[in-house]
């Protein structure tokens, strides 16, 4: 931030001022080469006068506010006043008038640092400011239909921004509905997957319940049995080890009973 003693008082003329800027019967003393520098409307100026053999010492500015001027005049001197909220917009204005295209871009560049908004965008649109202009429309086509029309900054917008503002939507929507497409069928697919998945598990299953009914997976002493001796240990070890071979073979089966190793991994 620039120290307000630092600042120069335009009020004051030095040794080499040559030229009287009058506002408001306040004279502002600057000098025409500094001036012609930042501003080509300003050098178109001076070099008209100078058939003048007397040549321009004094404009009346009539129209100008003196604080917004003298606030113009701190921005192209020495000192380099910082742009804010308070002089954006103001020196925006004096800056396009007069062509002060340095002043101009330091009002972009700190518009652009700032949280966006439609007003925003009408500025960018008015200074023709590019890089700001891109830097709303964004924010802009996420505006809902209903916070466009009511929105009061939009009515000052152009009819080609409108559109274009409108464009950008239908094509986030149409992005946005190939998405949901997309997702859809991705969905549709995992269902499927699923349904296979959930058949073969139940066959799987099923497979597993006849075990205890095959007399061939019990131990040589009970395989002529009716029914499954659950207390002896060597049929019970056969029907884990027959159990545990379905489950490794059933590659569905390992999405939901991983092997012990898978888990650690």
């Amino acid at each position: 931030m620039t120290d307000a003693s630092a600042l120069r008082d335009f009020t004051q003329p030095d040794e080499l001022s040559d030229l009287t800027l009058v506002i408001g019967g306040t004279p502002l003393h600057v000098h025409k080469q500094y001036l012609a520098e930042w501003s080509p409307v300003w050098r178109q100026m001076f070099l008209e006068e100078c058939s003048n053999p007397q040549g321009l010492r004094e404009i009346l500015m009539p129209d100008k506010n003196l604080q917004e001027v003298t606030e113009l005049l701190h921005c192209i001197y020495s000192t380099q006043k910082p742009i804010s909220d308070s002089n954006v917009k103001f020196l925006l204005q004096l800056s396009d008038e007069f062509q002060i295209n340095r002043v101009k871009e330091r009002c972009e560049q700190f518009l652009i640092t700032q949280e966006r908004s439609l007003g925003m965008l009408v500025l960018a649109e008015k200074y023709n400011l590019r890089s700001l202009y891109k830097h709303c429309m964004e924010y802009a086509k996420t505006k809902t239909l209903e916070e466009l029309d009511s929105s009061p900054e939009c009515k000052k917008l152009s009819s080609k921004t409108l559109l274009q503002i409108y464009h950008d939507k239908i094509e986030m929507f149409r992005d946005y509905s190939n998405d949901l497409t997309q997702r859809d069928r991705r969905t549709m697919l995992d269902c499927e997957t699923l349904k296979m998945e959930k058949a073969n598990m139940l066959r799987s299953l099923q497979g597993i319940q006849k075990l205890w009914d095959t007399p061939s997976k019990r131990c040589f002493r009970h395989i002529a049995d009716g029914a499954f001796n659950y207390s002896c240990a060597d049929c019970n070890e056969k029907i884990y080890f027959e159990v545990r071979k379905l489950c490794g073979e059933g590659q569905h089966l390992r999405r939901y009973f991983p092997k012990s190793s898978e888990k650690k991994s």
